[in-house]
């Protein structure tokens, strides 16, 4: 028995032991080091110029504003991955991150796709959805089942191209605009491409909001834009300048409607609402029946 014991724990057994930790110990901080190497390696090749993405190119949109497009693509590449790796390098960018953010934030996209191009350009190809508009006379019939019996289809430039048949609801959103050339309807562009692309954008904006505009109206100095309502209630519009921003305008409703005090009355007075007034600077007015 005691040689057994003596056997264990000899001073060679024990030697061999301790160099086994040394080598593990010195293996470790090898490892940690290469790791440490690594990861700072990775982080200058991520941040190296010739690697990352500097150029941001839209195309396909009409309506949406390739700007804004651009602005949230940046927004979405900036800063880094815990603190060490660029977001802009072209190999790491966050595809998806990008991809799902445009289709939840841009409504209007039906297609979309992303592609890095000679390293340094992210190419963004966007194919909208096609508008279903109506230019339905200068002004809004008075009896009711008059309503959509003259209606024409507008393409997504605002060029009237071809009648329209009946239709009940409010599957269209409707223009009720005078035309520069009454007598001659078809093939007549109701708005500029670029005023008509406004409004379009300021009624996705607004419908994103929570509120559900139906149609466009107009006179000499304001717009119009007229929201959904029950038969029995009250017919509430919004009402703005024609010499406004329209962008901007959509963004202050958004704002106003992204304030719960402001929704909330909104929303639970909607059968009584009249109006919101938009047509001073930075403030909202509305009222109630």
């Amino acid at each position: 028995m005691s040689k057994t014991r003596d056997i264990l724990t000899s001073p060679r057994v024990e030697e061999i032991k301790r160099t086994k930790r040394k080598a593990n110990i010195r293996l470790s901080v090898l490892f940690f080091v290469l790791f440490i190497v690594l990861v700072a390696g990775l982080s200058f090749l991520s941040n190296y110029k010739k690697m990352t993405i500097n150029i941001i190119v839209v195309n396909g949109t009409r309506i949406i504003n390739q700007s804004d497009v651009q602005d949230f693509v940046e927004g979405k590449m900036s800063g880094k991955y815990l603190y060490m790796f660029n977001r802009h390098n072209a190999f790491i960018y966050p595809h998806d991150t990008i991809y799902d953010g445009l289709l939840k934030k841009f409504t209007r996209i039906e297609k979309l796709s992303l592609n890095v191009k000679n390293v340094n350009t992210l190419e963004i190809y966007i194919k909208e959805r096609s508008g279903s508009y109506m230019w339905c006379g200068d002004k809004v019939p008075v009896n009711e089942e008059e309503k959509g019996e003259n209606c024409y289809f507008i393409n997504d430039d605002g060029y009237i191209f071809d009648n329209a048949p009946y239709v009940s609801g409010n599957l269209y959103f409707k223009y009720y605009l005078p035309l520069a050339n009454a007598e001659n309807i078809l093939g007549s562009q109701m708005l500029s491409p670029e005023i008509f692309h406004n409004t379009i954008r300021l009624s996705d904006t607004i419908r994103e909001s929570g509120l559900d505009p139906i149609m466009i109206t107009e006179d000499a100095d304001y717009w119009y834009v007229h929201l959904n309502h029950r038969e029995s209630a009250t017919s509430p519009y919004i009402i703005f300048r024609k010499d406004s921003d329209l962008d901007k305008v959509g963004e202050d409703i958004k704002l106003s409607m992204n304030q719960k005090e402001f929704r909330d009355e909104i929303n639970g007075k909607y059968d009584t609402l009249l109006y919101i007034d938009m047509r001073f600077k930075n403030k909202v007015f509305y009222k109630f029946q």
